[in-house]
């Protein structure tokens, strides 16, 4: 047996619903021999005073009624309220009072027993002690027996004992309640356990790369991570070691838990998962203690993975805060993980796994090799990623004839893989609310434009005036980023009002770009300031609705004067001089004088803009004019209409919606459309891993290289307008 099937069998963790087993159980075992010596107490005490019987209970009038017969001997009177008497032995022999008989018990003996002792209770207006004063002077003189009486006062300690415990005991309950209502599931003594969820070998994780679309530099890194923990002679025989951490780096929605999802699903070792938040606590020294447990339990496990999301939540840089305040606890949390992240050995086996949308905050320490080796970037994927995450979110729904992975994929730019997942669930509601058999593709595009624009507002009412100024401020748009050479092409226009407060949008399909010219920077300038000149030319008079395209143009003017030095008066200077993350900058790193030159440049910048948008718009005013009569008209234009009113794009390659769809097929019940060659190569590596481990647990052969997946060929982002 290999050591990987040992440690597989050394698992002791059960599947529990679908997150994976818990940690084992921490109470302490000897609990139960503490619940059984207690019922065996209390056996014990029943059955001793089974036989047992109270004092015949009397009213106090019969009671009366008997001293004056003479039936009772001697009284005590205890604490002013009880009497505890006994009867004559010739009262209770001829019958003339009625006693309790006791009957032999386990422990009493064999032989019955007939007891003379009474109780009663007396009220608190009625004078007992004189009552007998006066009886046993009437006795003497008639040469009777007398009462023989006496009074007696007995501490009530466990009625004194009860007012201030029980009390006490109701705090301690409620302290307890409120401390497992803030930490459910945990204890007051195991608060420094952690709180990571453990996946492995048997657990129900069915997620696995084939679910993961895209992504296939990410896939293949992340593949030779597993593939280092079931082979590691495969690397070591080199001389290589185990790298000790794997940071995953992207926006939000790329798919960097998921990445983590299916390693958990495919490794095949124990997978620890949770959130940097989880070591969070509002008591001092918990989280440095919690994750010293988390380390401890891997180095148990190991060969393992630990993977830790939102690790910016522990591992901000320590010395950005000082100013608004530092976190102890949070940093001592930190200085305790950086220690038990290089204090590990190359041949442990561990290895750490961490997730984050802020790699500008994490702390230096953090960063740097010997902690987290690799920094992977999981970004957005481009136009053949999406269409192949299509077909993953679409293999579950029930679709048209119509619905095509390759036009979803262009029609949402930028999109990530959540919202993606977004669109084919709002799809999928949307058809379900008509009532349709099938999603269709005016469905997905309802979608899209809900996920972009936001819900439509069908109840907003707008003026034909003001709906005559939005369609040509669109259009306005929509001619300068059309016959500009660096701008992004429109594809698709609308005049719908949606979200809190746009009245109209244009999508754009940008080009994958690193480095922008300033011919560049000044064309999207142009695109940006061609809604406002449009109104303008149109109408003599602008409105408020160009607030968001100044405020981005303004942005980019100072951008090129002050960050990228494209202002000759400037020269070759940047003033950006923040450091980066959390740092605020207090002073401006130039004079008084130089802000007026500044100024001045990017007035002279803006103005440029604004003449070179006149101009474009001048010269096309026949199209301006068409497509806002077309927006009037449909208030949605896609690419076929923008190609049938505008032409062909001067400058750069469009969307062929046709080309298409006569290069793939529709998607028919989830079915892809594309072929999905990089999970074909991650499955090859990952059995190609396996079989290389099962060789090797045979026999010492060198393990075979695996196969690199194929690259994508291109990225598109998308572009929101107002």
């Amino acid at each position: 047996m290999s050591q990987n099937d040992k440690e597989k069998l050394k698992l002791d963790s059960k599947p529990e619903g679908g997150k994976g087993p818990k940690l084992p159980d921490s109470r302490p075992k000897f609990m139960i021999w503490i619940y059984l010596a207690a019922f065996m107490a209390l056996m014990l005490h029943i059955v001793l005073r089974m036989g047992d019987v109270e004092p015949q209970k009397v009213e106090y009038s019969l009671f009366l009624d008997q001293v004056s017969n003479g039936y009772v001997e001697s009284v005590v009177l205890v604490n002013d309220r009880k009497v505890d008497g006994v009867y004559t032995e010739r009262a209770v022999q001829q019958g003339l009072v009625e006693v309790k008989v006791i009957q032999p018990g386990i422990l009493t003996g064999n032989t019955p027993e007939t007891p003379n002792r009474f109780l009663s209770t007396k009220p608190l207006d009625h004078e007992l002690i004189q009552f007998l004063i006066e009886y046993n002077a009437a006795q003497i003189e008639a040469g009777g027996d007398e009462v023989a009486f006496d009074a007696s006062q007995e501490e009530n300690w466990f009625g004194g004992l009860m007012t201030w415990i029980f009390p006490l005991i109701i705090i301690i309950a409620l302290w307890v309640f409120l401390i497992r209502r803030m930490n459910p599931g945990s204890q007051v003594l195991n608060i420094g356990k952690n709180k990571a969820v453990l996946f492995d070998a048997m657990s129900v994780q069915k997620l696995s790369f084939k679910d993961v679309a895209g992504l296939n530099e990410a896939k293949e890194e992340v593949v030779e991570v597993v593939d280092f923990l079931k082979n590691p002679k495969k690397f070591t025989r080199l001389g290589g070691k185990l790298p000790k951490g794997v940071l995953l780096v992207g926006p939000p929605g790329t798919g960097k838990t998921l990445l983590a999802k299916a390693v958990a699903g495919e490794a095949g070792t124990p997978f620890f998962s949770l959130s940097g938040s989880d070591f969070v606590e509002m008591f001092v020294g918990v989280g440095a203690a919690r994750v010293r447990d988390l380390f401890k339990q891997a180095k148990e496990k190991a060969p393992c993975i630990i993977f830790i999301d939102e690790i910016d939540a522990i591992g901000r840089s320590r010395g950005k805060g000082m100013m608004m305040g530092a976190n102890d606890e949070r940093e001592n949390t930190l200085n305790q993980l950086l220690v038990e992240m290089d204090g590990f050995n190359t041949d442990t086996g561990v290895i750490i796994m961490a997730a984050t949308n802020r790699p500008d905050v994490l702390d230096s320490a953090l960063m740097r090799p010997g902690r987290f080796d690799r920094q992977i970037l999981i970004d957005k994927p481009d136009r053949r990623e999406r269409a192949k995450i299509f077909e993953v979110h679409t293999r579950d729904l029930i679709l048209g004839d119509d619905v095509n992975a390759e036009v979803l994929a262009s029609q949402t730019p930028g999109f990530a893989g959540a919202e993606i997942a977004n669109v084919c669930n709002e799809a999928a509601l949307l058809a379900a609310r008509e009532g349709k058999d099938a999603i269709g593709m005016d469905d997905f595009e309802k979608s899209i434009d809900r996920t972009i624009g936001g819900l439509e507002k069908k109840n907003k009412i707008i003026s034909p005036d003001e709906k005559r100024i939005v369609a040509y401020h669109e259009a306005g748009h929509a001619i300068t980023g059309w016959y500009l050479k660096y701008t992004d092409p429109v594809v698709k226009v609308s005049i719908i009002p949606r979200g809190l407060a746009a009245l109209g949008y244009a999508q754009y399909l940008p080009e994958e770009r690193y480095l922008y010219t300033r011919e560049a920077l000044i064309d999207r300038m142009i695109m940006a300031m061609g809604g406002r000149i449009a109104e303008e030319i149109i109408f003599g008079r602008i409105s408020t609705g160009a607030q968001n395209d100044l405020e981005r143009i303004t942005a980019m003017a100072y951008a090129m004067v002050v960050d990228y030095g494209m202002s000759e008066r400037i020269g070759y200077v940047s003033f950006n001089m923040s450091s980066g993350g959390d740092s605020p900058q207090f002073s401006k790193p130039y004079s008084d004088e130089t802000a007026r030159i500044i100024d001045e440049e990017v007035k002279a910048i803006i103005d440029e803009v604004r003449v070179s948008a006149r101009e474009v718009l001048d010269e096309h005013a026949d199209k301006l004019e068409a497509l806002a009569q077309a927006l009037l008209e449909k208030e949605v234009l896609g690419p076929k209409d923008l190609l049938t009113i505008l032409g062909a794009r001067p400058h750069g390659d469009y969307i062929d919606v046709d080309a298409a769809l006569a290069a793939s097929k529709p998607l028919v019940n989830g079915e892809a459309s594309t072929e999905d060659t990089e999970t074909k190569s991650t499955e090859e590596t990952l059995a190609s891993t396996e079989s290389a481990a099962s060789e090797e647990s045979a026999a010492s052969e060198e393990p075979e290289a695996s196969d690199a997946s194929d690259k994508p060929a291109e990225s598109d982002s998308s572009d929101k307008t107002d």
